[in-house]
């Protein structure tokens, strides 16, 4: 081979050295300048919020909740967990953890409301994947409720769902755990619809009784369950408290709304509802001037938990009702 030859040879070398140096320099370099980079300018991701308890403090159903766990063995939590995160690969476990708690609200919510319409997607997916135990799932119903919580599918309708019962599950949703911007992204805005003005007058007039012809209240588990009991008569006479302060007050034309503050958030509600329920969502706005819109949040689909079988008394104009597809485990079903 001549010398030519050699010489085109070590400079294709050289050349080639030359920029594998050159490409170490400049990576070298790039990560030095991202190291200086002050912390506030470096990209940040979106982080789940921790997970607040399932009650809040003072919540009168801090005993369900002892009574929702008791019923849920580890082995079935953690095969219901690792079940989700293998059918959801994108979802992070934070996410999971706080779907997950969610469900378990909503069972509550199933032991003192009589109806409980599904309005999340996401955490009726959790649902969905709970009920392919079916074992588990039945042992857990009977455990919790004494009864099977039957299940029926959230539709994704993008319609605001029965209002009547959105107001229901929004008042005793706050009531029992507090309200938090995280749970309006998986359940969509808190307070668009005020409570039935009918309603309010039947559970302020002083007669009213969970077992005498009501349809609003989880009669079922009223008799069946002191925990079920004590928090049913806590929401009623925190309801009927509200209601008197609302007659009493003079009409404003601005009422505190704190989303912050539980106790001064429901009092906002059924003042508003009470005095101006056509203007209720004008009044009702959150700190932060707009709450979490999810679009995969505002369908529903209602569980009877074994209530006293009653119809829906919601308004029109909903995506469907709170009976559509769903069973009562005492046969009477739910019928809109």
């Amino acid at each position: 081979m001549n010398t030519s030859i050699w010489i085109l040879i070590i400079c294709f070398i050289l050349v080639d050295l030359w920029i594998i140096a050159l490409f170490v320099f400049k990576r070298s370099l790039r990560n030095i300048n991202s190291q200086r980079l002050p912390k506030e300018n470096k990209p940040r991701r979106g982080k789940t919020p921790d997970l607040p308890p399932i009650v809040k403090a003072g919540s009168p159903a801090s005993e369900l909740a002892g009574r929702l766990e008791a019923a849920l063995p580890y082995t079935y939590q953690n095969m219901l967990k690792q079940r989700v995160m293998s059918e959801h690969p994108d979802m992070s476990e934070p996410e999971y953890e706080w779907r997950w708690q969610e469900l378990k609200r909503f069972f509550i919510l199933c032991a003192v409301l009589d109806r409980v319409p599904m309005f999340s997607k996401d955490v009726d997916e959790v649902w969905h994947e709970m009920l392919m135990y079916t074992y588990e799932y039945q042992q857990f119903s009977e455990r919790f409720l004494g009864r099977m919580l039957h299940h029926a599918p959230n539709t994704g309708s993008e319609h605001v769902p029965i209002p009547n019962e959105r107001a229901w599950f929004d008042t005793v949703y706050v009531q029992l755990f507090g309200w938090h911007e995280y749970s309006t992204k998986l359940w969509g805005a808190f307070f668009r619809v005020p409570l039935p003005r009918e309603e309010l007058k039947d559970y302020g007039s002083g007669h009213f009784a969970v077992n005498h012809g009501q349809k609003r209240f989880n009669a079922w588990t009223y008799e069946s369950m002191p925990a079920a009991r004590t928090a049913i008569d806590a929401v009623i006479h925190d309801l009927q408290d509200r209601i008197r302060a609302a007659e009493a007050e003079e009409p404003r034309n601005r009422k505190l709304v704190n989303f912050r503050n539980s106790d001064v958030l429901l009092a906002a509600a059924v003042y508003y509802a009470w005095n101006a329920p056509e203007q209720f969502s004008d009044h009702m706005i959150p700190d932060e001037r707009e709450l979490y819109k999810s679009g995969s949040s505002s369908s529903c689909t209602a569980a009877s938990a074994c209530g006293s079988g009653g119809g829906s008394d919601s308004g029109s104009g909903s995506s469907c009702s709170s009976g559509s597809s769903c069973g009562s485990s005492c046969g009477g079903g739910c019928s809109s």
